[in-house]
């Protein structure tokens, strides 16, 4: 009997001492969360006082605290004065931000007019976002907003001029109509500001454009441009100007050469096809069949079926080599697997 009495003393104890540790650990919990809630106000009313001395980023950050009622009664209105005040001290990425906010026609707070107007303040000060925002606001209508490609086209060259890097991103748009109106002029008008800037995938489309235009110095310039910079198909393509001869671009079959063979080293299969055929038959230089063999085998190695038959061909007759009847069966095979169905006879 005294031991189960004593059994439940301990029993008594050692539930009123973990009810004991409860408590202390509930009080000081809601004391550490006292002393945050403090710490809070006290951070917030010297962000006030900093943001009343202009201060645009403590402005921004009373926003943030108000928004989320922290230190502060939450208020989502109030906390728009506060980032209306760091925008109306030039925090452009606020200006932005609310920009954004203004322009969702979703939100209670859809306002195009305020949207624009803080986009233009950011764009003023050089933000890439809000003048990238601009040009594609205004390439639609927006209620009383009317589309504008002249200010659409002027936006995004600022962002342009601001981030090289969105030069041909824009140029693309405007070229694919994707995001954009279709609009080659002003595809154009951006890959030329890439280009020179150095993108080389932009120098190589302005050249296709401009070969499909008919322009064919200004191709000349810019695909020389994209080749220098390791470009194959630009090379190929300096390679097809300077055979033809082409508006004041003088036929030069060693520039032809030149550029053909360095379109074919740097992984153009056509310009390797395109050599072996001129130098198995002779065409615009002497026939080499050995220079032949080199640059079709080239071609036959990166799947080209053209030039697996012809090396075949060269095989089975021994034009330029000993007849080797298996290696003939061999490129023929390749070229049926790469798509010559004359080949798989």
């Amino acid at each position: 009997m005294k031991q189960i009495i004593l059994g439940l003393l301990v029993l008594v104890s050692v539930t009123l001492l973990s009810a004991k540790t409860t408590i202390v650990n509930d009080i000081n919990v809601t004391k550490s969360i006292e002393k945050k809630e403090d710490d809070q106000t006290k951070i917030v009313q010297e962000l006030t006082r900093k943001c009343e001395e202009k201060n645009a980023t403590a402005c921004f950050k009373v926003g943030i605290y108000t928004l989320k009622g922290q230190g502060v009664k939450a208020d989502g209105n109030e906390s728009f004065v506060f980032f209306h005040k760091a925008c109306d001290l030039n925090e452009s990425t606020v200006c932005t931000r609310l920009a954004m906010t203004y322009e969702n026609n979703e939100s209670i707070r859809y306002d195009i007019n305020q949207s624009i107007a803080l986009y233009k303040k950011a764009c003023d000060l050089k933000n890439v976002r809000a003048c990238d925002a601009l040009g594609y606001l205004y390439t639609k209508e927006h209620g009383a907003l009317k589309a504008d490609n002249n200010l659409s086209v002027q936006y995004f060259m600022k962002t342009c001029e601001l981030a090289d890097y969105t030069c041909e991103k824009i140029a693309t748009a405007y070229e694919l109509g994707k995001g954009l109106k279709q609009n080659t002029d002003n595809a154009i008008q951006f890959y030329e500001k890439a280009c020179e800037n150095n993108a080389t995938q932009a120098c190589s489309k302005l050249g296709r454009l401009y070969l499909e235009k008919n322009t064919y110095k200004k191709a000349q310039i810019v695909l020389t441009k994209a080749c220098e910079a390791k470009d194959h198909w630009s090379c190929s393509q300096l390679g097809y100007l300077y055979e033809k001869g082409v508006e004041d671009i003088t036929k030069d079959n060693n520039k032809s050469l030149i550029s053909y063979d360095k379109a074919c080293n740097l992984g153009s299969r056509t310009s390797c096809s395109k050599l072996g055929m001129d130098y198995l038959i002779g065409k615009g230089k002497q026939k080499d069949t050995d220079k032949a063999l080199v640059y079709l085998s080239k071609a036959c190695d990166k799947a080209d079926a053209k030039a697996c038959a012809l090396i075949a061909s060269m095989y089975l007759k021994g034009d330029g080599v000993s007849a080797n009847k298996i290696k003939a069966l061999s490129f023929s095979d390749r070229a049926c697997r790469f798509g010559d169905k004359s080949s798989c006879k």
